[in-house]
């Protein structure tokens, strides 16, 4: 996953972590990942009314990504909740099989590309949402 965040950051795009769990939970697995130091803003739990698939998590990150607007975000999600709440803050999304939904239901939730995983975003970077808008 750095590799990608990387080329996303290369590429000049803002990186946002949101995620439904608490902050120190979100802050833990990131340094795990080691991403902690390629994010720009990390939104939890703890930043939101409501977890997914309620849009909360998602407009909670757009506050802080001002004034980046939602159709200049895409979001990679790997469960139907996080292209609801996705969908629900006005945000395209991308899937990733890796959480074990099927492609079907990520389509289904709105999923504008679908891939395996984050390394198969970058090894297709070029064609991907990310690149092409």
């Amino acid at each position: 996953m750095p590799a990608l965040f990387r080329k996303l950051r290369l590429a000049g795009h803002r990186i946002a972590l949101a995620s439904s769990g608490k902050a120190e939970e979100v802050e833990a697995y990131a340094k795990l990942a080691g991403i902690a130091d390629l994010v720009d803003v990390s939104v939890s739990a703890d930043d939101a009314e409501s977890s997914k698939p309620a849009p909360d998590i998602f407009a909670a990150t757009l506050r802080k990504l001002a004034p980046l607007a939602a159709r200049d975000c895409i979001v990679v999600g790997d469960t139907p909740y996080d292209g609801m709440a996705a969908t629900g803050a006005g945000l395209r999304w991308v899937g990733v099989l890796s959480g074990g939904f099927p492609e079907g239901e990520l389509r289904e939730a709105g999923a504008v590309a679908i891939f395996r995983d984050p390394e198969d975003i970058l090894a297709n970077y070029g064609t991907s949402p990310f690149a092409t808008g």
